[in-house]
């Protein structure tokens, strides 16, 4: 066995550590990146996720003449359900049913209903120019604010937004509760 220390040459020429030292300082890069692309999956997943609640609970809504308390009760936790694996605490959900005046065409708002006091922050707006007098359509607006698990230190919370507008399948208009 040779000695390194008591000949300086043999110590520049002794590679018996060297991959112990390079896996030392490429782990913690591996952990970042490995970390990174955990945290970017998620944020990915739970933006569709969001996309989905918001066309699912109007297509739900849109596809009743008239829909009652229980009925949306039950749209807004199947809306909930779509959130999984993701904890359901920190969603909104707010649904509007507008309906356009018979007269001027103008869009009004008929009836609202919400989770989480969740909104639909300009509805009548949202739905101008989408139906003709007689008519009405149904909004959703869908938020949830997503913690980071790795880098919360760093990007802090992110509320992703979701706004659907569909018009109803059997009539001109879904009444409300």
């Amino acid at each position: 066995m040779r000695r390194p220390l008591r000949q300086p040459r043999g110590f520049l020429r002794d590679d018996s550590g060297a991959a112990v030292l390079e896996f030392g300082f490429v782990l913690p890069i591996m952990l970042v990146l490995f970390l990174g692309v955990v945290e970017m999956s998620n944020v990915l997943r739970l933006d569709r996720k969001v996309v989905d609640a918001a066309q699912t609970t109007a297509d739900l809504v849109t596809q009743y003449r008239v829909v009652n308390n229980a009925q949306l009760n039950d749209i807004l936790t199947a809306a909930e359900l779509i959130f999984e694996p993701f904890p359901p605490a920190p969603h909104s959900v707010g649904i509007a049913g507008i309906r356009f005046d018979d007269d001027t065409g103008d869009p009004v708002l008929d009836w609202t209903k919400n989770k989480n006091g969740g909104s639909v922050p300009n509805a009548t707006t949202l739905a101008t120019g989408l139906g003709g007098p007689g008519e009405g359509v149904v909004a959703v607006r869908v938020a949830y604010t997503y913690t980071p698990i790795f880098f919360n230190f760093i990007i802090g919370s992110t509320t992703f937004e979701e706004t659907a507008i569909l018009r109803p399948r059997r009539s001109y208009f879904v009444e409300g509760p």
